[in-house]
Order: structure tokens, then sequence, then C-alpha cells
């Protein structure tokens, strides 16, 4: 049995070696960097340390510190919306996709293209997507603004203020703070969901036919079936999915960099955007704060992952 268990860790051995050479001494030391005023200039030695060391200083600016609380709840509120778009998209996707179609598997591909693609080259293509003088997204947008108020006109009717805006205007996808962020979701979610589709098409793959059969010959309708078949024994591919969008949320940084840089006036700035900005974006560098966010986003991780594993009993069936 002990030759049983061992055989295992012979497969661990190799990322286990890369892991405690090349990242519990950088996880170690930023722990330790969090309690020390450290600008990334000095050698960093105990003389270094002693000299640097304020305790828990950087703990208490996080609280005092206007820009870390827009970055932290910039980033709740992506999480929040782009997390559940991507999710339930992806599992329409996929549920589209699992059909023996012509073309099927070419449509599978499209869609797993932005994934592949570069989160800068995505950026660059968004942001001219989303421009909004000469973007496809805002010209539409104006067109329909022009043909339905010209509708009005037409009966005499004086076209509502939201339809005279879009004609003139139109939404300031990436310069107006109150829909950059939508700007920046709008992006993500196209780039990732081709992965979260992937994922549930193979949790949808992997479901006995048998069941399905089973609970059409009872009298099940399709809805019936998805909702007490089709997404119970998909439960474990549910959690996955979301327990991966929610880390992913949380460590956005790529696009928002490309994008908007985090504005305009902070509203994408984000926590790892943040971060970067305090370690490697000011200077003297502030290699001691940096650590110290890095260190409350990774407990802010942690705790939402505990909850997410310790509630999973509640809704996801085991067996499937």
């Amino acid at each position: 049995m002990r030759a049983y268990l061992r055989f295992p860790l012979l497969f661990l051995l190799p990322s286990l070696a890369g892991f405690l050479a090349f990242n519990l001494g950088p996880i170690l030391t930023s722990l330790l960097l969090s309690f020390v005023a450290y600008d990334g200039l000095r050698p960093l030695n105990l003389a270094t340390i002693r000299e640097g060391w304020v305790g828990l200083e950087n703990y208490k600016r996080l609280l005092a510190d206007p820009t870390f609380h827009k970055a932290f709840w910039n980033t709740l509120f992506y999480v929040a919306v782009a997390v559940p778009l991507e999710i339930v998209l992806a599992l329409l996707l996929a549920l589209g996709l699992n059909r023996p179609w012509r073309g099927v598997r070419f449509l599978r591909t499209l869609y797993l293209l932005p994934t592949v693609t570069s989160v800068v080259a995505v950026g660059l293509l968004w942001r001219w997507v989303l421009n909004p003088t000469v973007g496809p997204v805002n010209l539409f947008l104006r067109f329909l603004g022009e043909k339905l108020s010209a509708l009005f006109h037409l009966f005499g009717l004086e076209p509502p203020a939201l339809l005279v805006w879009l004609a003139k205007e139109g939404p300031g996808w990436l310069s107006d703070p109150n829909w950059a962020m939508w700007g920046v979701i709008l992006a993500s979610v196209w780039a990732g969901v081709g992965l979260r589709m992937l994922i549930f098409l193979a949790g949808l793959q992997n479901i006995n036919r048998e069941y399905l059969e089973a609970a059409s010959l009872d009298g099940a309708n399709g809805l019936q079936r998805f909702f007490y078949v089709v997404l119970p024994l998909l439960s474990p591919t549910l959690f996955l999915n979301t327990l991966l969008a929610m880390i992913g949320g949380f460590q956005v940084f790529g696009l928002v960099y490309t994008m908007t840089g985090g504005g305009p006036l902070d509203s994408t700035n984000v926590l790892m955007l943040y971060l970067y900005r305090k370690a490697f974006g000011v200077f003297p560098f502030e290699m001691g704060y940096a650590s110290a966010i890095a260190w409350v986003l990774f407990l802010l991780l942690f705790a939402l992952t505990y909850l997410q594993w310790t509630l999973r009993r509640r809704w996801v069936l085991e067996e499937a």
C-alpha cells in the first residue's frame, strides 16, 4: 500500500522541485517584504530588512489609502459582473455546440481562438472596436439611434432622449468613467468565454445519454431535462469553471493595462494594476507596499475559494 502511495509522488516530483526552487522563495520573500519599507534598489539582506522594518505599517496604509479602496471595489464589481456573464454565455454556447451539426467543429475552434490570442492583441483590438468615433460598436449604435429617431419623426413623435443620445454621441466606452469598466468587461467576456465553453463541452459529453433518454421516456421536456438531469450532472464542471473564472477575475491585469491603463479617473483601476504601479510604476519603488497588496489579494482569494469549496457539498453532485 505504501508503494502504491509513493508511486504518484514520482510524477509530482518535477513540479514540486520547480515550485520549491522558483516559487516558494519569492512567495516567502514577498511575505517578509510586506513588513518592510523596501525600494527594490538596495541589496536585500538582513541589514536592509532591519533598517526598513515597519511591522504592520504597510497594511495600516492600505486601510487609509483611497486609491486602494477604489481598486478593491472595482475588482469586486468586475468579478461580480464578468464571471456570471462568462459562465452563462459559455454554458449556452456549449449546449448549442454539443450537437452533431455540420461545421460544429469549426465553430468550436472559432469560439476558442480569442482564448489563445495574446491579451495585448485582444486589448488593442477592443480599443478599436469600442472607439467612440470610428469603432464598429458605436457606429452601429449611432446608425440604430438615427433610424429609430427618424421613425419617430415619421409619425410626428418626439424621439426619446436615449435615442437622441445614441444618434449624436453614444457611450464613451473607454473615456467615460461610467462606461469604462463595462468596456473592459465586454472584452474580457469575449476573450474568456471560449475556454469556459470548452470545459462545459467536455462535461456535457461526459454525461451518460441513458439518463436523458430515461427522462424523455418519463415525459420530461427539454427544460425539465436540462434543470433536473443535465445541470445536476454538470455541477462538478460548473463548480470548476466558476472557481477558475473567479480566481482569474481577481487577477485581471493585461486587458485593463492595455485598454485603459486604469483610467479614466481610476474607474478601471484594479488590485493587480495598482500592485504593479506601486512595485514598478513609481520611484522610488514601493516593493513592501506592493507585497502587502499582494498578500491581501491572496488572503481574499483564499477565503473565497475556501468558502466555495465548503459550500460545494450543498449543490455539487459528487457522483457525477
